[in-house]
């Protein structure tokens, strides 16, 4: 049987990740010898990677590069580790500084990380950044297929230094044509490599999920529930979520909003629900490993993002039948029409609150909205037959 390795960073809360794991649930069992590489092996989809995948779990030097040092396993933590890292704190003060954090990182310390040994037919990185770069330089294959989750021109990049690993890579695969078509502006010579594959929702999984209802005062709460869902970074824009919220306060609804997910800005979040007098309405919850009772059991799914690739959120929110507020980000429309399954306002507190406040007000509004995504078609488990042929026309 032909080798196929596929390499991620970590197996943590969002949707590139969830997708990963449908997609090697999904995979022909007696087809390809199929290994997985997960750089940051912490998270909570980890013990979800099927028997029939192989996990290699000894890349010691590639965890040490992409794992904090709180969640490092004692054998990654040696003293050469040290070392590596001590250097490139240092070196990146002075060195590289046109490039990103990811790229300044691999290239004054990733590119020192030893190649993998084993010879595959078929590499793929299944998340843009540092996995793209492990995939071209460290690992030996026929063919290689790097994967962009979101839109491109909104990541924080040196596009030249990128190209050097697009212009490697045979296929490039985004989740969105909107995403292609972000790629394809600032490479328009790399159209061809490009290619829509969206992430998989599965809509029974999702359906029977969200009747397993946990213990939670939040499906006793009994004024508006509203609900977001995302790692908490800038990306996801939850201080225009803090804002709307202290707006709303202000003009007396009474609600109670939880944000599922963790991230980098956790700190910085709570300091700002503390300054608006938000801490008995906006809650960090934290990851749930299962969120869909959470987004079935809410009045209002938001997502106040600034750019997404195409939102497996958004997807799940859908196929729960939920009135759904979004902010405008440049590919929402891959998901959302405004008006007709969805809300679409603009990129500030005062939008969002004021499109909260009309569905909150409006029933016939929501009525609609749920109305029209009964009718929608949700969840695309027939994705998974592009995802093989990819996989076996690229192994021919």
């Amino acid at each position: 049987m032909k080798d196929v390795l596929i390499v991620c960073y970590g197996m943590g809360c969002g949707g590139a990740e969830k997708s990963l794991i449908s997609f090697l649930n999904r995979l022909p069992k007696d087809r390809w010898n199929v290994d997985l590489i997960v750089a940051n092996p912490n998270g909570m989809y980890m013990k979800q990677i099927p028997s029939t995948v192989h996990f290699l779990n000894n890349q010691y030097e590639l965890e040490n590069f992409a794992t904090p040092m709180s969640l490092r396993r004692k054998k990654v933590c040696n003293g050469r580790d040290l070392i590596n890292q001590a250097s490139w704190q240092i070196k990146s003060r002075f060195l590289c500084k046109n490039l990103s954090w990811n790229e300044k990182r691999w290239e004054l310390w990733g590119k020192h990380l030893p190649n993998l040994k084993k010879r595959y037919d078929l590499a793929i990185s299944y998340m843009n950044g540092p996995t793209n770069y492990y995939v071209i330089d460290k690992v030996t294959a026929k063919k290689k297929i790097l994967w962009i989750h979101n839109e491109f021109e909104k990541l924080d990049v040196n596009y030249d230094y990128e190209r050097n690993y697009y212009e490697k890579a045979d296929r490039v695969v985004t989740i969105s044509q909107d995403c292609v078509d972000s790629f394809a502006r600032v490479y328009p010579d790399l159209r061809k490599k490009a290619l829509v594959l969206e992430n998989i929702s599965s809509p029974e999984t999702i359906q029977n999920a969200a009747k397993v209802v946990p213990e939670d005062d939040f499906f006793q709460y009994e004024g508006l529930k509203i609900v977001s869902i995302g790692r908490l970074a800038p990306q996801k824009g939850y201080e225009i979520a803090i804002d709307a919220a202290a707006k709303i306060k202000k003009q007396g609804l009474e609600f109670v909003w939880y944000i599922l997910g963790e991230g980098e800005l956790r700190t910085e979040l709570e300091g700002l629900i503390k300054t608006n007098e938000l801490v008995k309405e906006v809650k960090l919850v934290g990851i749930k490993e299962n969120p869909y009772p959470y987004i079935a059991g809410c009045d209002i799914f938001a997502q106040t993002s600034r750019y997404e690739g195409k939102s497996i959120a958004l997807d799940e929110a859908k196929i729960l039948n939920k009135p759904i507020l979004v902010t405008n980000y440049a590919t929402v429309g891959a998901s959302i029409n405004n008006g007709e399954n969805g809300l679409i306002v603009a990129m500030n507190g005062d939008s969002v609150a004021e499109g909260l406040i009309q569905l909150s007000e409006k029933q016939q509004l929501r009525e609609r909205l749920v109305e029209n995504l009964k009718k929608e078609k949700t969840g695309n488990e027939e994705e998974i037959n592009k995802y093989i042929q990819l996989i076996e026309e690229n192994l021919n």
